[in-house]
């Protein structure tokens, strides 16, 4: 989660992870995050650096920030950093610079290690996994423990799962001494890919790109019925585009649509439940969808280009589905748009402000004319910097620009801490090979059957969000069910997609469901009312991942255009029919078999997405809307 910063009389309040810093902890702090990012922009630009040496440096800074931030008991004292935090973040440090240091020798020794490199290596461990505790919560690294138990000891095992087993020095080698396990291809990632796009969304965040597009959002839908919820729906869309973290998009744009919501009439946990679903799809909205799309690119071999176009029409039909659900509760409720003296005008919007969305068109084209993420991502932030200038109130000041940069620093602790920790699971599956065992079981136990496959994948990654962020849960997921899906028939893309779509969506899944939690705070309502009330509202996203499956064109994958808009026109009927069948209004009140009706569409359509399926339930939507119609027409005036 991206950790909001506020800096006031020389103190910094991390209020993510609690912790207020003052006086000379407060200078180090912050000095280690712009520390921390200056160092990407250079890695990624004019600082050519081997990859060992670079991965090593990032993982120092970054440990002793998550030591600095984070205290060691989530409950504990949450003020300066005593001197144990600093101990264990000089250690962090250390244990870059050993790499730094001692690499060519390394080398140079044909890959030997020596005693002190046994301890370094040890000590890097250790200190990732409790830098994991503290910044992730326990279950990622008591997973790593896991996989790490079973690398040493799987000799002990019997088959299937067992393996000739790994010498802790061998393990120790392939975690810290070369481009594996700790500084693998998803540690690389985080330091090139993610890192930049966090701080690219840092930057534009510090020119007042967000008030800009909460204004835009404003001007496009608040005079509607339901007109502050829907502002939600697209000032949160537009802004996950640029944060890529579902609790931070709350915590942004929800206090200022969550009180509007609850001022024009709608009760506070549909409100919270409306600003958590759709901060939530700002994960899955291109360009930058979160952190997991450029592990996306790596998993599966494919251009960033081709992820972010496959991932446009299965964002489009997320808000879709969360735009008709807030207007039919706005029409049912007798709910009204928003006065017309509180809503700017569109034009004047785009003149004042439309400028400092520029940036992410540029962004866009760049990547579709071709040029690398990393290219795209440079240059995105260099246009945010010139931009700004346009206007005097959003100037990059020095002041603004390291304020980005420390916001930006920070931010890359929970991300980058979720890759690192990871990089153990995806090092040991590499050395043991569990992978074909996880599938293998997989499909014995879904007997072959492919939809049986899905739901398992889909319970376990919900299980595994409760524990996880949506980051580790894709990545846990890509490593040790998606290959299982690829080898039953389903599309690498597809699969992908599938397990990533589930690890977003951890985000508003109980009992975790971390951005219903922010939500709650903000709207003043029960955490778990709202979650369950969002898991209702969003259950067209979560069949949206099973026809992802079947039928792939939705992605641009195997595509033909009348293949595509037929699916197209069976996902919007049959969220069409949901929401109208859950919310109970259409025409008008529906009655209780009219609403079974919608809801039997709905699975012909969604759940049951074939082609003969989808022919019925189009045939009994129109029967429905049909009956629907007539019988309002026939009912006297209100």
């Amino acid at each position: 989660m991206t950790r909001r910063v506020t800096a006031a009389l020389g103190t910094l309040r991390f209020e993510d992870a609690g912790r207020s810093v003052s006086g000379f902890h407060a200078w180090i702090v912050a000095g280690l995050a712009v520390s921390l990012a200056v160092f990407v922009l250079a890695i990624n630009s004019f600082l050519l650096m081997d990859l060992m040496r670079r991965s090593a440096l990032f993982m120092g800074m970054l440990l002793a920030l998550v030591f600095l931030l984070f205290p060691l008991r989530r409950g504990g004292p949450k003020g300066n950093p005593t001197l144990a935090d600093y101990i264990l973040a000089a250690l962090g440090l250390t244990c870059g610079f050993y790499i730094y240091v001692t690499y060519g020798d390394f080398v140079a020794r044909n890959l030997e290690m020596t005693r002190l490199d046994v301890i370094f290596g040890t000590m890097a461990v250790v200190l990732v996994l409790e830098a994991g505790r503290r910044a992730l919560g326990w279950w990622l690294p008591a997973l790593c423990v896991i996989f790490i138990l079973y690398a040493l000891y799987g000799k002990v095992l019997p088959a299937p799962i067992g393996h000739f087993g790994v010498r802790p020095e061998r393990f120790i080698l392939r975690m810290y001494f070369v481009s594996e396990g700790l500084f693998g291809s998803v540690f690389q990632i985080a330091q090139t890919y993610i890192a930049l796009f966090v701080l690219f969304g840092a930057f534009l965040i510090a020119t007042g790109a967000t008030e800009a597009l909460a204004q835009l959002g404003l001007s496009i839908s608040g005079r509607y019925a339901g007109g502050p919820a829907k502002v939600a729906v697209v000032a949160s869309g537009m802004t996950g585009m640029i944060s890529g973290t579902a609790a931070a998009n709350v915590a942004t744009t929800g206090s200022m649509t969550i009180p509007m919501m609850k001022k024009v009439g709608f009760k506070s946990d549909f409100a919270g439940s409306v600003e958590a679903i759709a901060s939530t799809g700002g994960l899955i909205m291109p360009p930058i969808m979160g952190a997991a799309a450029f592990l996306m690119v790596e998993f599966i071999g494919v251009s960033y280009l081709t992820v972010i176009t496959a991932a446009a029409i299965p964002a489009l039909l997320y808000y879709i589905a969360l735009m008709g659900v807030v207007h039919f509760r706005a029409v049912k409720e007798g709910i009204r748009g928003l006065p017309a003296e509180e809503i700017p005008s569109l034009g004047r919007v785009l003149i004042t402000r439309g400028y400092l969305l520029a940036p992410l068109v540029i962004l866009v084209i760049f990547l579709i004319v071709g040029y690398t993420p990393i290219f795209s991502a440079l240059f995105a932030i260099v246009a945010t910097f010139l931009v700004s200038f346009v206007r005097r109130d959003s100037w990059l000041t020095p002041k603004r620009i390291l304020a980005a940069l420390m916001k930006g620093g920070v931010a890359l602790t929970s991300v980058g801490m979720a890759c690192l920790v990871a990089g153990i699971i995806v090092g040991v599956v590499s050395m043991t090979g569990i992978a074909e065992v996880f599938s293998s079981y997989i499909e014995d136990w879904a007997g072959g059957w492919l939809f049986l496959a899905l739901l398992m994948t889909a319970v376990a990654a919900i299980l595994l969000s409760c524990a996880l962020p949506a980051t580790a849960v894709y990545i846990v997921a890509a490593v040790t069910i998606a290959p299982a899906l690829v080898a039953m028939g389903a599309h690498p893309l597809a699969a992908h997609f599938f397990v990533f779509w589930f690890g977003v969506l951890s985000n508003i899944t109980p009992p975790v469901a971390i951005a219903c939690f922010t939500a709650a705070g903000i709207a003043r309502a029960s955490p778990g009312k709202i979650a369950l009330n969002a898991m209702r509202m969003a259950l067209p996203a979560f069949l949206i991942a099973f026809i992802l499956i079947y039928h792939p064109d939705l992605l641009f994958v195997e595509w033909t255009v009348l293949g595509l808009v037929r699916t197209v026109t069976l996902s919007l009927v049959g969220i069409g029919a949901y929401v109208v069948a859950t919310e109970g209004y259409l025409f008008g009140p529906l009655a209780l078999w009219e609403r079974v009706l919608f809801f039997l569409v709905m699975v012909l359509c969604l759940a049951l997405p074939g082609v003969n399926t989808g022919l019925i339930g189009l045939v009994l939507a129109v029967v429905a809307l049909a009956f629907s119609y007539i019988r309002f027409k026939r009912q006297p005036a209100a």
